[in-house]
């Protein structure tokens, strides 16, 4: 009986089923490095120089709202645009950090010298001419960019930040055309 246990036994180690558990699979190789971020396109990269440097101006023309304006329905306004561009100069930032772009923070002289001017004014004058900045704040090529780029953005960052940018643009033209027929 014993000898034929044994040559089961045999007859089952040699078939495959031995008595020890088969070895582990090999372990698949790790990736080489740190995997870099996809890279914008030219056009990105200028459109989110862009983008940041709008921000920064119209931020800063908003913030003279709090200072110059008489009327609280656009202090309100324009307190909200502050925050509104803040984050949008924010995420520009991110952006720009996520693909090691510096981006320029001093606006063009234009920029400066309109600031400057509307700082100087208070009142209806400031309120005008800040609705009027608000509302022509981009021209036609920018917001076809920005649609572009929302479209076909080179990364999903830039595309949802031209989105955001659109958003933000058209909320203030349309609440500002508001204020300008009241």
């Amino acid at each position: 009986m014993k000898f034929r246990l044994m040559i089961c036994a045999a007859l089952l180690s040699l078939g495959g089923c031995g008595l020890t558990p088969p070895p582990p699979p090999p372990i698949p190789p790790l990736p080489k490095g740190p995997l870099a971020p996809p890279t914008l396109s030219v056009e990105d990269v200028a459109l989110l120089q862009k983008i940041s440097l709008r921000s920064i101006y119209m931020k800063t023309a908003t913030d003279l709202a709090a200072m110059h304006s008489k009327d609280e329905l656009i202090k309100g306004f324009a307190a909200q645009q502050v925050k509104d561009y803040d984050g949008l100069h924010t995420a520009a930032q991110k952006v720009a950090e996520t693909h090691t772009l510096t981006l320029v923070g001093t606006l063009p002289t234009v920029q400066q010298n309109r600031l400057t001017m509307l700082g100087k004014s208070y009142g209806r004058p400031f309120d005008r001419a800040l609705l009027y900045i608000l509302t022509h704040s981009f021209t036609k090529q920018e917001r076809a960019a920005l649609t572009q780029a929302k479209k076909n953005g080179s990364t999903a960052d830039m595309k949802s930040l031209a989105g955001m940018a659109l958003d933000l643009l058209d909320r203030s033209q349309q609440q500002g055309r508001g204020l300008m027929r009241r």
